[in-house]
Order: structure tokens, then C-alpha cells, then sequence
């Protein structure tokens, strides 16, 4: 995934309340976390060697501390589950359906009466 596309997702994430207090650090790892599982069987299970390949084990361990204490994950053997199934559901939908969304999301936006 494009850094470009995570930090865009980094930024939709912090205007939500449920994830607006957790570091963007932490929410790049989680976007990149789920960027990585899309397209496998278990796309919300992040397992430990994944997600010490997206960045050292320091970072990562934080980052899944943070994200459990946010609710954003919770801790399985051998890795973690993803709760935050937007993101999950977002990141695996084709091209053409996050860009057919993300029409309708600026018409009703900006084209809706006010």
C-alpha cells in the first residue's frame, strides 16, 4: 500500500472518536497491519510474524499495546484480531468499489442541501 493511502486512512481514523486518541504511529501500524492481511483467509487475524515484518519488534509491540488498549485489536494466540472491521471491510473491497464509494461519500458531502 501507498504511504499516500495509509496516511489518508491514518487521518480518517483520527477523526473517529473510538480511535481518535491513539498515536498516529500506532494507526499507521494498524493500517498497514490490515492492508497486509487483505486478500488472505483470515483478514482480521494479524499474526506476530506479519506484523514484525511491517516494522521492528519495539515499534510494532507498542503499537498493538496502544491498539488493544483502544479496543482497536485484541490479543489471540499467536497474533492479534483485528475489531476494527471499517478499516478490514474498506481496505479488501476493489478498487473500483472504494472509488465508487468515495464518490458518493463527496456528493452527499458536498452536493447534499446544507
Amino acid at each position: 500500500m501507498r504511504d499516500s493511502a495509509v496516511f489518508t486512512q491514518v487521518k480518517a481514523l483520527q477523526r473517529q472518536r473510538r480511535s481518535a486518541q491513539v498515536s498516529a504511529a500506532a494507526l499507521e501500524i494498524h493500517v498497514r497491519a490490515v492492508a497486509d492481511r487483505t486478500g488472505s483467509p483470515f483478514p482480521a487475524f494479524v499474526p506476530d510474524h506479519r506484523l514484525d515484518a511491517i516494522a521492528p519488534g519495539p515499534v510494532t509491540t507498542l503499537a498493538a499495546l496502544e491498539l488493544c488498549l483502544a479496543g482497536l485489536w485484541y490479543r489471540a494466540a499467536d497474533g492479534y484480531i483485528v475489531a476494527d472491521l471499517d478499516l478490514v471491510d474498506r481496505l479488501a473491497a476493489p478498487a473500483g468499489r472504494r472509488w465508487l464509494r468515495a464518490v458518493g461519500r463527496f456528493l452527499r458531502e458536498y452536493l447534499s442541501p446544507r
